[in-house]
């Protein structure tokens, strides 16, 4: 007999149980598919090496003061980076970069401006990466003056990425020395990258050349810049020796002073961490892919488990086959061949139908992952993501068919053949397969309500985040952003905005318009340090840092911002008025005790006018994560310090009584009105960017939830198939009883006892677990604890009602037992 004749007669096995057959292959595929899917993500983000040469010797580099990263995380100043470029021994090359939307015209044909993502790298970046163009050159020197204006620097060359080369020029040759406007200024398409460079990340279609100016400029002033950079380490040189030199050099650099608090908050010394730049990149994403990991393979196990229990509980009913196949001839290892062969079938039939779903899912990617994941372009179906589903459905092949033929090992030919056709209640509960298979069910409840009890937990934090108290009302808000022209100068974009104010606020439904260089979920702003005397000791200076904004008057009404004492900024806070200030609850406790009103801020962009008086007291506005804590905040009118909207994004900001998306028109009006060449970006509600800052947690937790739900399912129907053949094999114990005088609901009541026994054992198993296992969702959750009492007892009273379900049939077949015919196939 051939493995061939043995999947055929497996085939015709399946085809003659249909029932078992689909639940089995769909448990299978939904157990193989579900963690091929997510081992391709996390093989993907977490394990593949960068597209680079020796992508192991590429370094993130990160300056810390006292361990505060700076107010951009994983950045470095421009004194720690020229000094350590001037003199390193542990690294071939140092390379700085960021990341700007800019306006981006091409100059041919005069075409609309449009936004696009441009990142700004030194020359030497490229070498860090090991990135050659495929048509053209890389920067020079040359290519980067010192000068810094608005958008884009005062550049003369532009390299762009293989997707803007096709879009624009069709890939012809004729793009090379070609002239492109980036904010208003022409440079010179010198590059063009190949289809798979795509750094700092995929949105971004162009790079300028970043320039680094010194600390001390040729005025005699501090200059101070923060930006990413990465290093490639000389052949054997480690980390640790790179950030041991890194940071000597970073502290013999010139000392920035007071200038360190306002991105540091310390003047402590810089300390330079060097870390793989591929861990840097995905450090924010590792946990969370590592805790879905465990969740899925915890899936699959039920999957599997599930399976192997189906069939267990088949092997049990066909002894009587499989003891006649041995008294003929049949050797023991002939019959463990055909049921793992039988079990083969099934993980062959579930491996295709998993991945059908991989297959679908991965299509599907781009659109469920959130923007700012890492790496979702290396996300493949390549060789080892296949090697992982192989291994996957042998393994749960093999798993499937342990436990029967475990169990057909020991099966005593004599006193099977000798046995009549129906299995005694000790056998059909009480044999050892019975109780294995108890074991495995109780394993699979228990796998089940853990994952739904950290689903309901994730559930509970989302939630709880998207009714957070962010200190101010999303609701019925539209957002823009306006990057404008270097040819406005401070004075020239306070009267811009004021104008497209001015003509939003003429638009019907509108009820308050608003203008400022800064918003929740849009960068922008300014971060100060300066000193001021202690109000409650003049003769203490504290150390201040705090974030700045240069708003319109009209921009706490249009966000709601909660007046806590004194008034806020209005129109008559004018260039020829005492300069004013709002500030946040947080700065008026820090800062400035009991009595903030009227306590005068030195101010070091004052414009000539440095004493602020303070006005008002708002309550915390939380920027984006509700998490972190609320930071000190300056509210000054851009009208008594318009130079705050230099360097900056203007934004926009208006409240409306119907649907703020139906005006995003009259905002693209508004602002063409002032000025054609200007492009509005990023238009979004205010609803909208709440929830996409939410769009990891939603990730997260809609992952598990269905990863609970589908253990759950899995669970609840293998309950469900055990129950059934049980109530099979018993059907002549539940017809003797029935003859002896026990009613219906003795019957259902004996099923119902010995299966809820089963379910509520792996309740407690699963609490237990999940109780213990819960602090690795500490760093997920938000409002709630790890160790929630009402939610783990709402996983309870679910598990039980699914179970209690899954029972019912079974339970109402076992009471529906013809005693007569019972006792007759007996």
């Amino acid at each position: 007999m051939t493995v061939l004749h043995d999947v055929r007669y497996a085939v015709r096995l399946l085809r003659r149980e249909p029932g078992y057959a689909i639940v089995a292959v769909v448990t299978m595929a939904l157990g193989i598919g579900a963690a091929t899917s997510l081992f391709s993500v996390t093989y993907g983000v977490l394990m593949k090496p960068l597209p680079f040469p020796d992508p192991d010797r590429v370094m993130r580099i990160t300056e810390t003061r006292k361990g505060q990263q700076g107010r951009i995380r994983g950045t470095i100043t421009n004194g720690a980076y020229l000094a350590w470029r001037q003199q390193a021994s542990t690294v071939e090359a140092i390379g700085g970069y960021s990341v700007v939307p800019a306006a981006m015209t091409v100059s041919r044909g005069g075409s609309e401006p449009v936004r696009l993502q441009i990142g700004r790298a030194t020359p030497s970046l490229f070498d860090v990466v090991k990135a050659r163009p495929i048509r053209g050159r890389l920067f020079t020197d040359a290519d980067a003056p010192s000068g810094f204006h608005g958008a884009a620097f005062d550049a003369l060359a532009i390299i762009v990425s293989y997707s803007l080369w096709q879009d624009w020029y069709g890939g012809r040759e004729e793009a090379i020395g070609s002239v492109v406007r980036v904010d208003e200024a022409p440079v010179t398409i010198v590059g063009i990258m190949p289809r798979d460079f795509a750094f700092p990340d995929r949105d971004t279609r162009a790079w300028l050349p970043m320039p680094i100016g010194t600390v001390m400029t040729d005025q005699g002033y501090q200059r101070m810049m923060i930006f990413g950079a990465l290093a490639r380490l000389k052949p054997g040189a480690s980390p640790q020796q790179a950030a041991a030199e890194g940071t000597a050099r970073a502290r013999s650099a010139p000392d920035p002073g007071f200038t360190a608090v306002a991105m540091f908050g310390s003047t402590a010394p810089p300390e330079i961490v060097v870390t793989s730049a591929a861990d840097a990149m995905t450090a924010a994403v590792r946990p969370a892919l590592e805790v879905l990991l465990a969740a899925v393979a915890l899936l699959l196990g039920t999957a599997t488990a599930n399976v192997g229990s189906l069939q267990l509980a088949r092997a049990t009913t066909r002894r009587r086959e499989i003891a006649v196949r041995a008294a003929i001839g049949a050797g023991r290892a002939r019959i463990v061949r055909q049921l793992v062969v039988e079990s083969g079938v099934v993980g062959a039939a579930g491996a295709v139908g998993g991945m059908t779903l991989v297959v679908a899912l991965h299509r599907a990617l781009p659109s469920l992952l959130p923007a700012d994941f890492p790496r979702v372009a290396d996300i493949a179906i390549d060789r080892h993501v296949l090697a992982f589903a192989l291994a996957t459905v042998v393994a749960a092949s093999v798993g499937c068919g342990l436990l029967p033929a475990v169990h057909v090992a020991r099966v005593d030919v004599a006193e099977v053949l000798a046995e009549d056709n129906a299995a005694s209640a000790a056998g059909a509960w009480r044999s050892r397969a019975g109780r294995w298979r108890t074991v495995v069910m109780a394993g699979q409840i228990a796998v089940a309500c853990m994952l739904l009890a950290g689903a309901v937990l994730l559930g509970r934090s989302f939630v709880a985040l998207m009714r957070a108290d962010r200190g101010y009302d999303p609701s019925h808000v539209l957002t823009g952003r306006v990057d404008l022209p270097r040819r406005y100068d401070g004075p020239a974009r306070a009267a811009f905005a004021d104008r497209v104010v001015e003509r939003i606020r003429s638009s019907p439904r509108v009820v308050h318009a608003a203008a400022g260089n800064a918003l929740p979920f849009v960068s922008g702003g300014g971060n100060f340090g300066f000193k001021m005397p202690s109000p409650a000791n003049a003769s203490v200076m504290l150390q201040v840092q705090t974030l700045t904004r240069a708003v319109s008057p009209d921009y706490f009404q249009a966000l709601r911002l909660r007046l806590v004492a004194g008034r806020l900024l209005s129109d008559a806070d004018t260039a020829t008025t005492r300069p004013v200030i709002v500030v946040n609850r947080s700065f008026a406790q820090r800062y400035l005790g009991a009595s903030p009103l009227g306590t005068r801020v030195p101010l070091p962009f004052g414009e000539g006018r440095p004493d602020c008086d303070v006005v008002g007291v708002v309550d915390d506005m939380r920027q984006a994560d509700v998490g972190d804590p609320p930071a000190p905040e300056v509210f000054a009118s851009y009208r008594q310090m318009p130079t705050r909207l230099v360097n900056a994004p203007l934004v926009f900001v208006l409240r409306t009584d119907d649907d703020p998306a139906s005006h995003a028109a009259v905002l693209r009006a508004a602002v063409r009105e002032q000025d054609p060449a200007v492009a509005v970006d990023s238009i979004a509600t205010l609803d909208e960017r709440v929830m996409t800052s939410l769009a990891k947690p939603r990730l997260y937790t809609t992952l598990l939830t269905g990863f609970a739900i589908a253990a759950l399912a899995i669970a609840g129907v293998g309950l469900f198939g055990v129950l059934s053949y049980s109530v099979a094999q018993r059907s002549r114990e539940i017809g003797i009883r029935t003859a002896l005088g026990a009613q219906r609901w003795d019957v259902i009541a004996l099923v119902l006892r010995q299966a809820l026994a089963v379910a509520i054992a792996g309740v407690a198993l699963g609490l237990f677990a999940s109780f213990a296992l819960s602090a690795y969702l500490g760093s997920f959750v938000y409002g709630v604890t790890t160790h929630d009492a009402a939610s783990f007892a709402a996983v309870a009273v679910v598990v039980v009602i699914v179970a209690a379900v899954a029972c019912v049939v079974p339970a109402r077949r076992a009471a529906g037992v013809d005693p007569v015919v019972a006792l007759k196939v007996g």
